[in-house]
């Protein structure tokens, strides 16, 4: 059906000609002032937590490190999100996982695409890896550079171009609409060992295999920015490979478990997933970290500071004081429980 002669569609050619008659600089102006720059979205789309961390981010100078989500697992509807870490220096940013959500919380910091250098996976899991296809879908929309890279364990190419390609018509469509090159797959580097993964002028990045049977390879990642050092222990249970990666880091970000707590969230999981509950209390012992470890290994590791993500059980029913007090048993240093949109 062609609108522009239907009677139910009367005014439309008219009203888009019209538009087009309108001066650029009246409809420009008539926009919200944040729209203008590239790939932001207009202030009054922020909320108050939104606005709180772009005043943070504003307001530092060196290295930041914003943690979009740090809810453990694929659980939703509670108060985390799931996993993600925006790093920023200068102009350059660099994202860590894409649990669900990331694409919304990066939004939130008021972040632009382009200012995208480099991706990174830590895991083939569900909570770090859904929104990484529409990352790059968002992405493509809103200025991410072609020359991104991502980087991480295999399936990372698989899963780059396999969504690119399940996306295909509205990619076409997109495209077609507005003159622009399609998305195509960005670049990626998969690796089945830890050690050097990349480096640019702003930051060289390390790995480390980790422990989360039976996702194997999965990594730790350690980022060495010319203010500080960050290494992050994505999931797994406590291993040596993590204190050797860590070691004297400004920074430890490690997952924690609060054993106490999770009678009643592996029964909740069990139900909801439709598993056995023997096989969700099987797999957290397996493959993650109580928080009394993490205090050793953060103690072991001689870093500054640590910080608590990925939390499990990921409710706010818990207490900061609930997550310290275990792990300040073994670790003298600073130690910070984090939440969703919190700057370190």
């Amino acid at each position: 059906m062609d609108v522009d002669k239907n009677p139910v569609f009367p005014m439309r050619r008219p009203l888009l000609t019209s538009l087009s008659a309108v001066p650029l600089v009246t409809a420009i102006t008539a926009l919200p002032r944040a729209s203008m720059a590239a790939g932001a979205m207009p202030a009054n789309w922020y909320d108050a937590d939104s606005k709180k961390i772009q005043r943070e981010i504003a307001s530092r100078s060196g290295t930041k490190i914003v943690l979009l989500g740090t809810g453990g697992g694929p659980v939703i509807g509670r108060s985390r999100r799931q996993t993600s870490v925006l790093m920023l220096h200068d102009e350059d940013a660099y994202m860590l996982d894409f649990g669900l959500g990331a694409v919304q919380q990066f939004a939130r910091t008021g972040t632009s695409f382009s200012q995208v250098r480099s991706l990174f996976l830590t895991l083939q899991r569900p909570d770090h890896t859904t929104d990484y296809g529409p990352f790059l879908l968002q992405g493509w929309i809103h200025g991410l550079n072609s020359s991104v890279q991502a980087y991480g364990p295999p399936g990372l190419t698989t899963m780059t171009g396999g969504y690119i390609k399940a996306m295909k018509h509205t990619i076409e469509f997109w495209s077609e609409s507005f003159d622009i090159p399609p998305l195509k797959p960005i670049a990626t580097q998969e690796f089945t060992r830890g050690g050097f993964v990349m480096q640019d002028g702003t930051v060289r990045v390390t790995s480390a295999l980790v422990k989360h049977p039976p996702v194997v390879p999965a990594f730790g990642y350690r980022f060495d920015f010319k203010d500080r050092s960050v290494a992050f222990s994505g999931d797994t249970a406590p291993t040596q490979s993590m204190i050797n990666l860590a070691k004297g880091a400004d920074v430890l970000i490690h997952e924690a478990m609060y054993v106490p707590a999770m009678g009643v969230s592996m029964r909740d999981d069990a139900k909801r997933q439709k598993v056995g509950f023997d096989a969700v209390v099987e797999h957290m012992i397996a493959d993650h970290t109580p928080v009394e470890d993490v205090g050793k290994i953060a103690q072991a590791a001689g870093v500054k500071e640590l910080v608590l993500y990925h939390l499990a059980p990921p409710g706010s029913h818990l207490t900061d004081e609930d997550w310290i007090a275990p792990a300040a048993k073994y670790f003298n240093g600073k130690i910070v429980v984090g939440r969703d949109l919190m700057m370190i």
